[in-house]
C-alpha cells in the first residue's frame, strides 16, 4: 500500500502554531503583550534564538508587532496580515472554509478574474481561445478516469488561472497566485457541487462570451454562478 508524507513540525513550528492559535481564537487579544523572549524560553523549552526568528515570522504574517526596547504585542492580523496568513487562519479551522471566508475568497475571486475578462475579451486571440479550450479538454480526458477530487480541482482552478495569465495585467496572476492554496479548497469545494460536467459546461459558455468580446457578460456570468453556489451551500460551512 502506498504511504503518505509524514511531516514532523520543529520546535519553531509548534512554537508559531501555539501562538497563532491563540491569537486567532482570542485567547490573545490585539494589544496584549508577550512575556519576553527568556520568559517563553524558560516556559516552552525552546532556546531563545529558536523563539526570537519564530517572533519575526509571526510578524512577517501580521500576528505581532516588535517594538525594540519595548517588548512584542499581539497585532490585528487582518490589517497587518497576508495570504501566509490566510493560511494559517484555514489550517487553524481544519482546512474548512467559514461562510465569511469562502464569500470574501470569493468577491475576491470574482474581482480579479472579472477585470481579467473584460480585457481578455477586447484583446483575444485565436491562440488565447485554444489555450483556454485545450484547458477544458484536459479536463474532459479525465471525466470518468481514476482522478482523485484534488487532481481535478486543480485542472479546473488552471482554467480560470489561464484567463487571468492571458489578460495581459502581470499584476491579476500574481495576485490570484498569491492566494491560490486557500483557493484550492474553494475549487475542491466547488467541484464536489457542479461536477465536472457542470465546469465544463462553465468553461465553455466563458470562452464563448471571450470569443465573442463579451467579457462584461463573462464577468457578470462567473459572479452569479458563484453566488448561486455559496447560497446553496451556506448550511455546510460554518
Amino acid at each position: 500500500m502506498p504511504y503518505s508524507r509524514i511531516d514532523i513540525p520543529t520546535p519553531r513550528d509548534l512554537f508559531i502554531r501555539q501562538i497563532e492559535d491563540q491569537i486567532i481564537s482570542g485567547k490573545l487579544a490585539v494589544g496584549e503583550k508577550l512575556p519576553t523572549e527568556r520568559e517563553l524560553e524558560a516556559e516552552t523549552g525552546i532556546k531563545q534564538s529558536v523563539i526570537h526568528y519564530a517572533l519575526k515570522e509571526l510578524e512577517r504574517m501580521g500576528f505581532v508587532r516588535i517594538a525594540p526596547r519595548q517588548g512584542v504585542y499581539v497585532a490585528d492580523y487582518t490589517r497587518n496580515g497576508n495570504a501566509d496568513t490566510l493560511n494559517e487562519i484555514l489550517r487553524f479551522n481544519g482546512n474548512r472554509l467559514t461562510v465569511k471566508m469562502a464569500t470574501e475568497l470569493v468577491e475576491l475571486r470574482n474581482a480579479l478574474e472579472g477585470a481579467a475578462l473584460i480585457k481578455l475579451a477586447e484583446n483575444r486571440s485565436d491562440e488565447d481561445l485554444a489555450a483556454l479550450r485545450s484547458v477544458v479538454d484536459e479536463l474532459r480526458a479525465m471525466q470518468g478516469g481514476e482522478h482523485s477530487n484534488t487532481e481535478l480541482a486543480e485542472v479546473a482552478k488552471k482554467f480560470h488561472y489561464l484567463i487571468c495569465e492571458l489578460c495581459g495585467n502581470d499584476i491579476i496572476p500574481l495576485v490570484m497566485n498569491a492566494f491560490s492554496p486557500i483557493s484550492s479548497v474553494l475549487w475542491k469545494m466547488c467541484l464536489r457541487f457542479w461536477g465536472v460536467d457542470g465546469f465544463i459546461a462553465h468553461d465553455e459558455k466563458i470562452i464563448s462570451l471571450i470569443e465573442q468580446g463579451k467579457g462584461h457578460e463573462a464577468q457578470e456570468f462567473i459572479i452569479d454562478i458563484f453566488n448561486q453556489y455559496l447560497e446553496a451551500n451556506k448550511q455546510y460551512m460554518k
